[in-house]
């Protein structure tokens, strides 16, 4: 999936045609996304499956590419899994918002955002929780949170073992 996403964005940079086709929402999905959004749909037709047996189908929701947003309390969808990189270094140097007002990154003005995308150390708000606003920046921080937080209590029951 990586690679004919690639070979579409090459193709697409070639056109002379406007920028739609630049745009990186219309790029196909990395392969790891496309797991996460496989998982999705996989609960999806589950729950619709069962719909009308009465009953629920025992799956956890945050094991099928959900995950929980308790300040708003809804799930969220996993778009991609946590520490994956959604491009290359060299094209997030490329990638950025200039968003500069009092509550950047709030609104699909910002390109991120719009994108859906999270805002980088690239962007004029350098992704800095006390700044920027962009949801799927702030969801990745708290997913990234919870899985520093997993691995450090992983590492004391590791210690506890000795």
């Amino acid at each position: 999936m990586s690679d004919i996403r690639y070979r579409h964005w090459i193709s697409s940079m070639g056109r002379k045609s406007a920028a739609p086709v630049h745009q990186l929402k219309t790029l196909p999905p990395t392969s790891e996304a496309f797991v996460e959004n496989v998982k999705r749909a996989h609960f999806q037709a589950c729950i619709w499956r069962s719909a009308l047996a009465g009953e629920a189908p025992d799956m956890d929701p945050l094991e099928n590419g959900w995950v929980s947003d308790d300040d708003f309390g809804v799930l969220m969808p996993v778009t991609l899994p946590p520490q994956t990189e959604i491009a290359p270094a060299a094209v997030m140097k490329l990638i950025q918002c200039g968003c500069s007002s009092e509550t950047p990154c709030l609104t699909e003005r910002c390109g991120c955002v719009a994108g859906q995308m999270s805002c980088s150390a690239f962007c004029r708000c350098r992704a800095e929780i006390r700044t920027c606003r962009n949801r799927w920046t702030l969801l990745k921080q708290r997913i990234e949170n919870v899985n520093d937080s997993d691995e450090d209590e992983s590492n004391d029951e590791d210690d506890s073992d000795e």
